[in-house]
């Protein structure tokens, strides 16, 4: 699901609307091809709030929204999850915490093993 951000005064719960306006419009009608009817995601950045809205209306300087449910707890997992990752080859560290970060792991530790092949001289180990 695409998420956008817009300000808060864009977003109306008394009417049940939320405005987009800017560049996201271009992206949403010309780069996405987003249809009336497609779900996206709506954050404001001041609170910790999650507005799912479905599209009603794109026109060229602005895409209105229809405000369907407000998700007002935070998005993190209920519980921390810790990797301890050994050091990998080559520049494989960079995937390793994106997939990680994509799955929610908390806290990525980088651990020199035993029989670790990596061995890190001193410039190496502070990046």
């Amino acid at each position: 699901m695409y998420q956008f951000f817009v300000d808060s005064d864009k977003i109306n719960t008394e009417t049940h609307r939320v405005f987009i306006t800017g560049q996201d419009v271009k992206h949403i009608k010309n780069v996405l091809r987003m249809k009336p009817g497609d779900e996206i995601s709506i954050k404001s950045g001041e609170d910790a709030r999650e507005y799912r809205c479905g599209i009603l209306n794109i026109e060229e300087e602005m895409v209105t929204c229809e405000l369907r449910f407000v998700r007002e707890e935070g998005v993190e997992l209920p519980s921390r999850v810790y990797l301890f990752q050994a050091l990998p080859k080559a520049d494989k560290m960079e995937l390793i915490i994106q997939k990680a970060v994509e799955l929610g792991v908390y806290e990525i530790i980088p651990v020199a093993s035993k029989r670790c092949v990596v061995r890190l001289d001193d410039k190496r180990a502070k990046k």
